[in-house]
């Protein structure tokens, strides 16, 4: 996956921006001429939302999917801190507006998008969520459509042009395997030797986590190194498994569990660090998986946040990284979930 594109939008002039970048990267997944315009329009009106109703927000865009063509999307998250919508429903339906405009925004998000979800909670604020997938989507059968949704945010330090972390993931059939990377320091060569983990998934789909991760090891020698997490989750067997070298957090969650820690040993993929070692959990029929690096806090779950476990991956991992990012490092979260 490639890094989010965070763009702050603090004056109307940001619009523009925001609408170029979207527009840029619809035709880079494929779409049409026509189909880059919807991106902008939604693009435009989830900025205007933000100036018109907090003053201020963040939009992120990124592209993922890259393993599996017909997976390719491109998503957008608008997040803000504001006093959130009292009403969401009726707030999305066009023609509704809370001041003096013509209430198209919100609606206007809906009907243009391939897929959107919304997340709002007095005094903490709104995130929305808008989708689209790349011509190849289509025609897909539906025995190889994914049985996992992946929902994720990667962002970098600010004042950094690259991420120094990476994730990556492989579906095939009932399994999921899930790696998440945080190359030490900041900037290139971080990104380097978490980028490197993501390839020697890639290149190694069949191994256990563990054995992934001895790889992994391996590979990295010759970088900064990184923490590094592999989780693989079976449907059929009900199980996962984790391996973790480093402060890469993990966390299952469950309505009927509750939450579960991952547990991962100290040190540093690529340098020094205990004996690798795997662990097995029970993955519940409505389990949810979230992988953090430290860029967000450790006090980061799903608890404060009423029925956001219901909504769609990449809304979660934009509302995690909204409330729980340092602010201060490269930051990345990534939700799985059933299809």
């Amino acid at each position: 996956m490639r890094g989010s594109l965070r763009i702050l939008v603090e004056e109307p002039s940001t619009a523009a921006a925001v609408r170029r970048a979207a527009r840029r990267m619809a035709t880079e997944i494929g779409l049409s001429e026509n189909g880059a315009e919807e991106v902008a329009i939604v693009a435009s009106e989830a900025c205007t939302n933000l100036l018109k109703h907090v003053g201020r927000g963040e939009i992120l865009l990124h592209t993922t999917g890259e393993e599996h063509e017909f997976q390719v999307r491109l998503e957008l998250l608008a997040l803000d801190r504001g006093s959130g919508m009292l009403d969401l429903e009726q707030c999305i339906k066009d023609g509704f507006s809370t001041s003096s405009t013509a209430g198209q925004g919100l609606g206007a998000i809906v009907r243009l998008s391939k897929e959107s979800d919304f997340y709002s909670v007095p005094r903490k604020g709104t995130a929305i969520l808008a989708r689209w997938f790349s011509p190849a989507q289509h025609g897909v059968a539906s025995h190889d459509l994914p049985t996992m949704r992946i929902g994720a945010v990667n962002v970098s330090k600010p004042g950094q042009d690259s991420c120094g972390d990476s994730w990556g993931a492989l579906q095939s059939n009932q399994q999921i395997t899930i790696l998440v990377a945080d190359g030490l320091g900041h900037g290139p060569e971080a990104n380097q030797a978490s980028s490197e983990a993501v390839r020697v998934l890639r290149s190694n789909p069949e191994l256990s986590p563990k054995a992934l991760l001895e790889r992994v090891h391996l590979a990295l020698r010759s970088t900064r190194g990184a923490a590094a997490a592999v989780a693989n989750i079976d449907m059929e067997a009900g199980k996962l498994t984790f391996a973790g070298i480093g402060n890469i957090s993990g966390q299952i969650y469950s309505a009927t569990q509750g939450r579960r820690h991952l547990v991962s040993v100290n040190g540093t993929a690529g340098h020094e660090g205990q004996r690798l070692r795997e662990f097995t959990y029970d993955w519940p029929s409505d389990g949810l998986l979230v992988l953090h690096s430290d860029g967000l806090t450790s006090s980061t779950a799903l608890e404060p946040y009423p029925g956001l476990a219901l909504h769609d991956p990449g809304l979660i991992a934009g509302v995690l990284y909204r409330d729980c990012s340092r602010g201060n490092d490269d930051s990345t979260v990534v939700v799985v979930k059933a299809a």
